[in-house]
């Protein structure tokens, strides 16, 4: 059950939303949430919130997508450590993952640190550019700036970004990547860079999309997503806008995704690694609203709404295991 203490509303009942929509949901887990409900018009008010942008998120406009929300913070406690079995295992264990943590902390080339602008794990950043172009720079990116006479470029470096496009037909607009580049051909689309492979997705117009080998995708649409790497582009395919754009709202939204799928998507948000000890547990299905400011709090409701196990080792190791 979600600790009321210690939490806002709104973080209750994020946690509730994941909770109960779980397929291991228990009687006793359903009247817990109807008794926290019942308490004050406070959760109430925050569970509707809640349940409103979820529902809603097919209602939502660009206009309302591109807000940021300001978010509390709340500090996990997370379930201590089995003091069961062999101390050495615990501390090779510890040890290993240490270990990978140290290599994953330098995977960023050389331009990611140089770059005009650069956001560390967990911070968004609103950059608005010399023409009135704006940059909605998430988690973890970083993006350089180079304006012409004749064109205007933007690379990333890593990382991902909303870009809105101001009108300037004689300079066109393009953001460059280590797979290809992106030109604008409307005004508002994601890029992200991710391990040499690019996502694209359309808000609203177009883009042009040339992969390093040369090879054109003539048009992306409005409600179409890709993803090219240096030698391919796969084909455009249509997607939900608003849960895409959750997270320009400081929102992640998983509707039964496996649990793979949510921690990669939680390590971008977080600074460390979180590690997946059990395959019998990588797919289980989570269905929730998250903050990306305090992903804590998602793991939290992963532990109590799955049969999983969530443990801390220091600031920035988490590992999850069957329970």
């Amino acid at each position: 059950m979600p600790d009321t203490q210690p939490h806002s509303a709104e973080q209750q009942a994020m946690q509730w939303q994941a909770i109960l929509s779980s397929d291991l949901l228990s009687d006793s887990q359903r009247r817990a949430f109807e008794i926290w409900l019942a308490e004050n018009q406070e959760h109430a008010a925050a569970w509707q919130s809640i349940n409103t942008f979820w529902t809603g998120l097919d209602e939502l406009t660009l206009a309302d997508i591109s807000d940021q929300d300001n978010a509390q913070v709340l500090e996990f406690q997370p379930p201590q450590p089995n003091k069961a079995g062999p101390r050495y295992v615990k501390t090779g264990l510890a040890i290993a993952a240490s270990l990978l943590l140290t290599l994953s902390l330098f995977y960023h080339p050389l331009g990611f640190y140089l770059a005009d602008y650069r956001n560390s794990v967990g911070r968004q950043q609103q950059i608005t550019l010399a023409d009135g172009s704006g940059i909605l720079l998430n988690t973890a990116g970083a993006v350089s700036i180079d304006f012409s006479g004749q064109q205007r470029t933007v690379t990333l470096h890593g990382g991902e970004a909303f870009f809105t496009v101001a009108v300037d037909r004689k300079r066109p607009f393009v953001v460059e990547t280590e797979a290809g580049r992106v030109q604008a051909l409307g005004t508002a689309f994601d890029v992200k860079l991710q391990d040499g492979h690019v996502s694209v997705t359309v808000f609203e117009h177009a883009v042009k999309i040339t992969n390093a080998d040369g090879q054109i995708e003539q048009k992306l649409a409005e409600g179409e997503r890709l993803e090219f790497t240096r030698n391919r582009i796969s084909e455009a395919s249509p997607v939900n806008l608003q849960r895409a754009a959750a997270w320009h709202k400081q929102r992640m939204v998983f509707q039964d995704q496996p649990l793979a799928t949510v921690v990669a998507e939680l390590e971008r948000y977080r600074p460390g690694k979180i590690f997946i000890l059990s395959d019998a547990i990588k797919n289980l299905p989570i269905t929730g609203v998250f903050d990306i400011t305090d992903t804590d709090i998602a793991l939290q409701s992963i532990a109590q709404s799955l049969p999983v196990d969530v443990r801390k080792i220091g600031e920035h190791l988490v590992l999850l295991s069957a329970k």
